[in-house]
C-alpha cells in the first residue's frame, strides 16, 4: 500500500551496519559504496554504506542486514558457525568456508566467509560476499549504477510473520505481503493465498463454522503510533479460497463481528455480505452507504447484526449508528444516550487517539444493547438502548 510506504531512510551505518577498521579485517584493500533497499514490517527504507574488499571480493556484514530482515542470529558451540533463521527461511556460514546453507541447500559464495570480533559489539561480526547476502535474503542485484557510483540493491525481503496453530495445522502470515501458509508437522508449507499487503503489528483468527467452512481474519495496525486499522477476511472452502475481503479503515477501529445466527459476515467497509455457511453463497448483500446516508466517501465497521438491526461505526467521525434492517431508519447513539455535558467533555477528547463518540458496545441481551461512555475527564459510565424504540421510529 503507497500510503504505507515510507520516505527513504538513509539509516547511520555507525548504528546499523559497523564498518569494519584495518585493525578488524585484515588484508581489506578498498571498499565499494552501495545502496540497500529493504523491506520493514509494514515500510520500505533503505540506507548506503561501503563494503569491504577482500581479495578481489566485495563482502558486507551480514548479521546487522539480517537483523533488518529480522532473522535470529546464533552462533554453535565452537564459535565458528553462525546461523541465521525465522520461520522457512536459513542460512549458514562457516567461518574460512565458501560453502554456505540456503534454506536446506549447499551453495558456493565467492570468497569464504569469514568472523571477527568487535570491540564495539557484543556479537560476533558475520562477513560474506556481497552477492551472496543479497541471494540469501531473496533481493535483487541491480548492479553498478555510474551516476551515483555505487551498486544498489532493492526488494531484500523481511521474514518476520505470525502464526497459530488451528487443529493441528500452524497457520502462518508473512508480514512482508500477507503470503498465507499452512503447515502440518514437520511436512512442508503449503501456500493457500496471499493478502498481497505488507503488516505492521498483526494479529490472526482462525475458525470453523458449523458446515465445514473455514474462515481466516487478519486484523492490522500500523503507522506510528499504530492508530490505522486494516482487516482482511478469506473464506476457505475443502482448502480452496471461495471468498474474500479486505478494507483500510485508517483511523476508524475493526470490524468487531464476523456471523451471526449460523451465517458469515464479510464486510468490505462499503457493502456488507451475508455468506451461507457450507455453499459459500452470497444470501444478501447490504449496501452500508445507501443505509448510513452520510455520502459516497465513507467506511464502516460492524459492531453488531441480527434479522432486525446493525450497528456500525463510520471510520470518519467514528460515531456509532443503529439502523433497522427492516424500514431503514437509524439514530446517532451518541446524541441520544449522553447528556450535554458527556458530549462537551466527549468532543474536547477528539482526535486519532481520542474516544471518538465515547461509546464503546458491550453486548445484546434481549431486545437492549449496553454500552459504556467514556472520556478523558469523564468518568465510565453505563448506557442502555432498547431496540423497541428504533422499532418505533
Amino acid at each position: 500500500m503507497n500510503k504505507k510506504i515510507l520516505t527513504t531512510l538513509l539509516l547511520s551505518s555507525a548504528l546499523l551496519l559497523p564498518t569494519a577498521s584495518p585493525q578488524t579485517v585484515q588484508a581489506a584493500t578498498t571498499e565499494t559504496k552501495y545502496e540497500w533497499s529493504y523491506q520493514g514490517e509494514g515500510y520500505s527504507a533503505s540506507f548506503k554504506d561501503k563494503t569491504i574488499v577482500r581479495n578481489g571480493v566485495n563482502y558486507i556484514e551480514f548479521a546487522s542486514v539480517a537483523w533488518l530482515a529480522n532473522l535470529d542470529y546464533t552462533l554453535d558451540s565452537t564459535g565458528k558457525r553462525a546461523g541465521f533463521k525465522a520461520w522457512i527461511k536459513k542460512i549458514a556460514v562457516r567461518d574460512g568456508s565458501k560453502i554456505a546453507m540456503l534454506d536446506g541447500k549447499k551453495v558456493t559464495m565467492e570468497g569464504p566467509a569469514f568472523l571477527k570480533n568487535n570491540p564495539q559489539s557484543e556479537k560476533m561480526e558475520v562477513y560474506v560476499p556481497f552477492k551472496f547476502a543479497v541471494q540469501a535474503l531473496d533481493g535483487k542485484y541491480d548492479g553498478y549504477d555510474s551516476a551515483t557510483h555505487m551498486i544498489k540493491v532493492s526488494n531484500i525481503h523481511n521474514y518476520s510473520f505470525i502464526s497459530k496453530v488451528y487443529k493441528g495445522v500452524t497457520y502462518t502470515v508473512t508480514k512482508a505481503n500477507g503470503d498465507i501458509f499452512s503447515t502440518v508437522g514437520n511436512n512442508k508449507p503449503i501456500k493457500l493465498t496471499s493478502l498481497n499487503a505488507s503488516l505492521d503489528l498483526s494479529d490472526i483468527n482462525i475458525r470453523s463454522t458449523p458446515k465445514g467452512l473455514l474462515l481466516i481474519t487478519v486484523n492490522d495496525s500500523y503507522g506510528e503510533p499504530h492508530i490505522n486499522s486494516q482487516l482482511f477476511q478469506v473464506l476457505f472452502k475443502k482448502g480452496q479460497v471461495i471468498r474474500r475481503t479486505s478494507v483500510d479503515f485508517n483511523w476508524g477501529s475493526t470490524d468487531r463481528v464476523d456471523s451471526y445466527n449460523n451465517k458469515i459476515v464479510l464486510n468490505d467497509g462499503q457493502k456488507l455480505r451475508i455468506i451461507e455457511d457450507g455453499t459459500g453463497n452470497v444470501l444478501e448483500t447490504i449496501n452500508l452507504l445507501d443505509l448510513a446516508g452520510k455520502g459516497k466517501n465513507q467506511l464502516y465497521s460492524i459492531e453488531a447484526i441480527d434479522d432486525a438491526m446493525i450497528l456500525i461505526r463510520n471510520a470518519g467521525d467514528r460515531q456509532l449508528q443503529l439502523i433497522s434492517r427492516k424500514t431503514g431508519k437509524s439514530v446517532i447513539l451518541f446524541d441520544q444516550l449522553l447528556t450535554p455535558k458527556q458530549q462537551e467533555l466527549v468532543k474536547l477528547d477528539s482526535g486519532a487517539m481520542g474516544a471518538g463518540d465515547g461509546l464503546t458496545f458491550i453486548k445484546q441481551k434481549g431486545d437492549t444493547l449496553y454500552f459504556t461512555i467514556s472520556a478523558e475527564g469523564l468518568a465510565k459510565t453505563t448506557a442502555t438502548y432498547s431496540l423497541s424504540k428504533l422499532a418505533a421510529l
